[in-house]
């Protein structure tokens, strides 16, 4: 897992990039105090997993996340256990206070590659599952034509029908494989193959037109090269 370690204390780095290194699954890519250099990395290159401090001094770990175009898995650690709601609620694999043990920081992280691997298992199916109203409803990936993302839930539109869930934009695109959709704006992801047509700023099925984000331009565009 390429996995990115961000902390302002340089004794933190230095103890979670040494337990990082003991774990066989962990391709450490960064460890940094700089939060700046790690954004930068993370919106340019596929990183699995963030070991993310919570209290920073030019920008904390909430605030980066929300900065973060499709964000990893994502483990908080900080030295305040007031955070843990907030942690629960962005639905992070898991919260762990400071100072970290190795058997702490051992049960996290094979918290996260669990998921990990659920998530790539998934891409071999055809298939999403979704739990709507008081039922669960399976939707064929070659049936969705796009996804509106509403905060706390998502609609999902397809050939069929229009399904609103309990999800986010973030958790419902770990669910789909990248090699059939994309996002395009904060609020969208589109089915690749039902794409009709684009222009600058738009993307349309046949007469759906869907906002195309300048910051989400150039991976959609790389589909079409």
């Amino acid at each position: 897992m390429n996995t990115v370690i961000i902390d302002d204390e340089f004794p933190a780095i230095e103890i979670l990039s040494s337990f990082a290194k003991k774990i066989p699954f962990i391709d450490l890519k960064l460890a940094t105090t700089n939060a700046f250099e790690a954004l930068d990395l993370l919106n340019s290159t596929k990183i699995d997993l963030l070991l993310l401090d919570v209290e920073m001094p030019d920008i904390t770990g909430l605030e980066l996340l929300n900065a973060l175009e499709n964000p990893p898995l994502v483990i908080l650690t900080t030295a305040y256990d007031n955070y843990a709601l907030k942690g629960y609620e962005l639905d992070l694999v898991d919260y762990i206070l400071k100072p970290i043990r190795f058997d702490r920081f051992l049960k996290g992280v094979n918290k996260a590659h669990k998921l990990f691997k659920l998530q790539h298992n998934n891409y071999n199916k055809d298939y999403l599952l979704l739990k709507v109203d008081y039922k669960t409803v399976k939707v064929l990936f070659q049936d969705i034509l796009y996804i509106e993302g509403l905060k706390d839930y998502v609609k999902v539109f397809t050939t069929k029908a229009m399904y609103l869930t309990r999800l986010n934009l973030k958790n419902i695109t770990n669910k789909l494989p990248s090699s059939l959709f994309v996002r395009v704006h904060r609020s969208y992801v589109v089915a690749i193959h039902q794409v009709t047509s684009f222009q600058k700023g738009q993307i349309f099925i046949d007469t759906i037109s869907i906002p195309l984000g300048a910051s989400f331009q150039e991976q959609f565009l790389g589909y079409f090269k």
